[in-house]
């Protein structure tokens, strides 16, 4: 089974910095109001949000009722699965999920198809390329210049503001300008894997996509409905007395007897 949320060594930052960045560890960490504005506080107390951290990945709970909550620009009413590099709004306040190790991790070969072709993209999940997709099957140059692959613009977009490309079988970000951000933090070399989240500025956010990200992507939203999937099972509900017994069957006969009396007493 493909897992689609590995949210090993993650930590939540204040983008405000008015706290310290909060380690993820396995299990609820509940977010409300205080003097301090949003903290911690407990799971049972008048919390606004909860992010839940289990071994089927990291997701967060919204407060019935609480609206103007966002991931990635996009509202959640209720439930939504998170990864590192996704920015909560939430109360006018920017939260951002950082990995808390940033060591590199070399690429899987999860990265090919069966037939080793490649099959690592770049998908845009935010601001005007949200949707479009860019594959890595040769080098791809990133800025505001006019024959670069991937064409951005905006404040602090220079001409050559990153370069990605294949080294093996490994995508690498290579010069990347200062307002380049790999899940959440500034970087200017590293190695990508799939799932890595790319931000250019900062309204460009992509996301790195293989095979095995593609798939996980389409069974993740399933997973909603597992989250008490620990839980016993509910017994079926029995069937009541009225859903067992042939109607029809019933209604033939007393129609029959109905027209065998009116023959038998019709005829005296």
């Amino acid at each position: 089974m493909l897992d689609c949320t590995a949210m090993n060594d993650l930590c939540l930052h204040f983008c405000d910095n008015t706290r310290a960045d909060l380690p993820l560890d396995t299990g609820v960490l509940a977010l409300g109001h205080s003097q301090a504005g949003l903290s911690p506080m407990a799971a049972d107390g008048p919390w606004l949000l909860q992010l839940c951290n289990d071994r089927r990945g990291l997701w967060l709970h919204v407060a019935e009722g609480l609206r103007g909550v966002h991931v990635n620009g996009r509202p959640v009413l209720q439930l939504a699965l998170l990864r590192a590099g996704d920015s909560i709004h939430v109360e006018g306040q920017e939260l951002l999920l950082r990995a808390s190790n940033d060591a590199a991790q070399p690429a899987n070969d999860a990265s090919r198809d069966a037939a080793g072709n490649l099959r690592l993209v770049l998908r845009g999940v935010g601001g005007p390329h949200h949707g479009r997709s860019l594959s890595l099957e040769r080098p791809r140059r990133i800025g505001s210049a006019a024959n670069a692959d991937l064409r951005i613009e905006g404040h602090g977009i220079s001409a050559e503001h990153a370069l990605v490309e294949m080294a093996g079988s490994t995508p690498v970000l290579r010069n990347a300008a200062a307002s380049v951000r790999l899940n959440g933090r500034p970087v200017q070399q590293a190695q990508l894997q799939p799932g890595d989240q790319l931000f250019f500025g900062v309204q460009h956010r992509f996301v790195v996509e293989g095979s095995n990200v593609l798939a996980a992507d389409a069974a993740c939203p399933q997973q909603s409905a597992d989250l008490h999937a620990d839980a016993p099972p509910t017994p079926p509900a029995s069937r009541r007395w009225s859903a067992r017994v042939p109607w029809l069957l019933v209604a033939a006969v007393l129609l029959a007897a109905a027209l065998s009396g009116l023959l038998v007493f019709g005829a005296r």
